[in-house]
């Protein structure tokens, strides 16, 4: 593969010390695993090379693999979820939760002014949070299958939908593709982002389906 080539992949991600699988996209496999949470959608995803919709080493291990092979890949920290810091660790009065009728635990996650933490330890009235990504630190180990390239170009728009706008129901939206226009029609999105929604999609569409002159795009309530 290249950059700009659209593939869709299945994967399992291990953390390499441990080997807990902390994402699989396939079902069988979760269920082998005795990961498998209903809550979750397991399906093959489609991404496209070198756009940075995986992490930087699962992006760089797709330029090594062809469709149809299942390879393995180490990832290192610092081209999986970055280096552990030091200066993400922080100290709360343990008051500071009460008040609003939390008590922190350890292991416990908590969202502190839009940023998730990990509660460390709790002792002495104060509660330790840890601001780094749980995996941070971490070298994961990723098997990764090509299942396939990506040509059509309204799967490739679709791709970039599936992207920009996860959780939409595919199936309901209408994209239509003449020659170099395309048109499409958005169904099931919320006004406050329509219009960013809306910049992403043709960016993508303009960098890296070059075939496509012209795009509109419309939202149907």
């Amino acid at each position: 593969m290249k950059d700009g080539d659209f593939v869709e992949i299945q994967y399992v991600g291990k953390i390499k010390e441990t080997g807990k699988i902390f994402d699989v996209t396939d079902e069988t496999k979760a269920k082998q695993a005795n990961v498998y949470n209903e809550g979750n959608k397991y399906e093959p995803i489609q991404v496209i090379v070198g756009a940075g919709h995986v992490i930087k080493g699962l992006d760089e291990s797709l330029l090594d693999i062809e469709v149809g092979e299942t390879k393995t890949f180490d990832i290192t920290p610092e081209k999986g979820f970055g280096k552990r810091d030091s200066s993400l660790l922080q100290i709360m009065h343990l008051n500071d939760f009460k008040k609003h009728g939390i008590f922190p635990r350890a292991g416990l996650k908590i969202e502190i002014n839009g940023h998730w933490a990990t509660v460390r330890s709790v002792s002495s009235g104060r509660v330790k949070l840890d601001f780094n990504h749980p995996l941070s630190g971490k070298t994961l180990l990723y098997e990764v299958t090509l299942l396939k390239k990506i040509e059509d170009l309204t799967e490739k728009i679709n791709a970039i939908l599936k992207v920009r706008a996860p959780g939409i129901d595919i199936s309901s939206q209408v994209v239509n593709v003449e020659g170099e226009k395309v048109s499409i029609e958005l169904k099931g999105i919320n006004p406050p982002y329509r219009s960013s929604l809306e910049e992403f999609i043709k960016s993508d569409i303009s960098s890296y389906i070059p075939e496509i002159k012209d795009t509109s795009i419309s939202f149907i309530d």
